[in-house]
């Protein structure tokens, strides 16, 4: 009967419905977070070294020698043709003053030579007709002669007289001829008048060099540097000051040809300068000559800077896809992966990396408003139940 007692239990445990046994426990949902893929650009702030320097600048040099009297100080603000540097102005104007003589001197003699001329024409006019008169005299004796000496009326040795004295009057006649055609010619005036346009010249040099003794401004702007000092002795072609126009300035960065290639003239920038900020826009960009393979790109500030070291920052496009934080992707197998929500589980789902930029990625493969699991639970797997949470 004991034995009866201790079996009981067991049959009516054997006996139980089935319904009633109990069933295995469901896998809970792992909690996740979500972020909505939308495409978009992923970009880089870069930053360059640039060069702040005054949109146009002027070396100039000086026109005459001569020694510095005084100058304007650097950082002086001047208007254009205003002078700089000033040179001691007397030895221009004593080399403007014998100019001046010279001038005259050669002026006085082509006056003279040309109312000599007048006088000498006359004599040598006179001069010509009477030795025309005598060679016509000397041909008719010596015609005469030859008959008479046919006739037996003349001595032999008294036609060779009269042929001497014909001989004599032709040379007589000729030098006459060109003793007026040298006056007519006007060599000697000529001369004369190149002398004096000579002359006239070397006044117009020293006008200039007076002129060139007080150094001017080409155009407004303010002065840089000031290369000589007072009592110093300044050569033509020597460097006298620096001219710049300081409230407007461009900013000078040299890229590689791939990278310059890439901005536009929408292409926004940031000009930092001792704590200062400027935005900047894209002036031009040229390709630089030789083996350096770089373009220079020139920008316009729109602020006040100064000119002088600079660092330039914009915005530079990596690639254009689907926008992720970098912790969404998973590196397995080779690839990139991710895990979207699909039906309450997590699915895994290649994708392909474009770009990386600190915490954010650009990706292909997802679609408009997929829902990327991030950050990913450790120890998540491709089919586990999920439930997204705020």
């Amino acid at each position: 009967m004991r034995r009866l007692w201790l079996l009981l239990p067991l049959l009516l445990v054997a006996c139980a419905p089935k319904e009633q046994r109990a069933e295995p426990p469901k896998a809970l949902a792992v909690a996740v977070r979500v972020v909505e893929a939308k495409p978009g650009v992923l970009e880089r702030e870069t930053r360059v070294a640039a060069t702040l320097q005054a949109e146009r600048e002027s070396l100039v040099a000086a026109g005459a020698s001569g020694r510095v009297l005084r100058t304007l100080e650097a950082g002086s603000r001047v208007k254009a043709g205003e002078g700089v540097v000033f040179l001691d102005p007397e030895p221009f104007r004593e080399a403007l003053e014998g100019a001046r003589l010279s001038l005259a001197q050669a002026e006085t003699n082509l006056k003279r030579a040309q109312e000599a001329r007048e006088g000498n024409r006359k004599a040598l006019l006179a001069q010509l007709q009477a030795a025309e008169a005598q060679l016509q005299a000397a041909k008719r004796r010596y015609e005469e002669g030859k008959a008479l000496l046919e006739a037996g009326a003349l001595a032999p040795l008294d036609l060779k007289a009269l042929e001497a004295s014909l001989h004599q009057a032709q040379s007589a006649y000729q030098n006459a001829k060109e003793a007026l055609e040298q006056l007519e010619r006007g060599e000697d005036l000529r001369l004369l008048a190149l002398q004096m346009e000579a002359a006239r010249l070397q006044v117009r040099q020293a006008e200039r060099n007076l002129k060139e003794s007080v150094i001017r401004a080409p155009f407004a702007g303010e002065v840089v540097e000031v290369f000589v000092k007072e009592g110093e002795f300044l050569g033509t072609g020597s460097r006298a000051f620096r001219l710049a126009t300081t409230e407007s300035l461009i900013a000078k960065l040299y890229l590689p040809p791939e990278k310059a290639a890439l901005i536009t003239q929408e292409t926004p920038f940031l000009l930092r300068q001792n704590g200062r900020e400027a935005p900047a826009t894209l002036l031009r960009k040229t390709e630089l000559p030789g083996q350096s393979r770089l373009v220079e790109v020139v920008l316009k500030p729109q602020g006040a800077l100064l000119p002088g070291p600079a660092e330039a920052r914009y915005r530079e496009k990596l690639a254009e896809g689907f926008l992720l934080p970098a912790g969404a992707l998973r590196p397995e197998e080779g690839r990139a992966w991710v895990y979207v929500v699909e039906e309450g589980k997590a699915k895994r789902k290649p994708v392909r990396l474009l770009a990386q930029e600190g915490d954010q990625a650009a990706v292909q493969g997802l679609k408009p408003g997929e829902k990327v699991i991030y950050p990913v639970p450790e120890g998540l797997k491709d089919g586990d139940p999920v439930e997204v949470v705020p």
